[in-house]
């Protein structure tokens, strides 16, 4: 199984992909109803409780991959603090080389996705549905299943393929 990781205070997202069928997903969208540390609190406890879910349905997590936080937004350091408390959350969850998940900036991911590094969330909830046949109405849903896929190495198309090289060099 392979962990897509789409931060976000309003909607964060998690993908569990199958290692063997990329069409077969559970794709989870959690709203805290909390602020500040509460709310960071509040999604570690949401994540851990998914992993264990995971594993006690007899589920492998083979790797893991989050979306890179964007440095020059205004909420740059709010930001900061949830990307700290997910890979914090994975790092003491996991006791092997999964601790480490793999950081995948933002404009990488819609190059993965969307064939372009610039591209819009309709846009990348289009090419979603135009390359892996899945329709999504949330774009942090579609950005997770995205970022399993591309841990997961699973590409069709030669930008997809040239993504998943530069990524496995890193």
């Amino acid at each position: 199984m392979f962990i897509g990781i789409d931060q976000s205070l309003t909607g964060f997202s998690l993908t569990a992909l199958s290692s063997t069928d990329p069409t077969q997903h559970r794709t989870s969208v959690y709203k805290s109803p909390y602020f500040g540390i509460e709310r960071l609190v509040d999604i570690r406890q949401w994540l851990e409780e998914q992993f264990v879910s995971l594993e006690k349905a007899g589920n492998t997590i083979n790797d893991i991959a989050m979306e890179g936080t964007v440095l020059a937004s205004q909420a740059a350091l709010v930001l900061g603090e949830l990307s700290a408390t997910v890979r914090l959350t994975i790092y003491d969850y996991f006791d092997d080389d999964r601790k480490f998940p793999l950081k995948v900036p933002p404009m990488t991911l819609k190059k993965y996705a969307a064939g372009k590094g610039n591209a819009k969330k309709q846009e990348m909830l289009l090419q979603i549905y135009k390359n892996f046949g899945l329709e999504f109405t949330d774009d942090n849903a579609a950005d997770a299943y995205a970022l399993a896929r591309l841990v997961s190495k699973n590409s069709s198309t030669q930008v997809q393929k040239a993504v998943v090289e530069q990524m496995s060099d890193l």
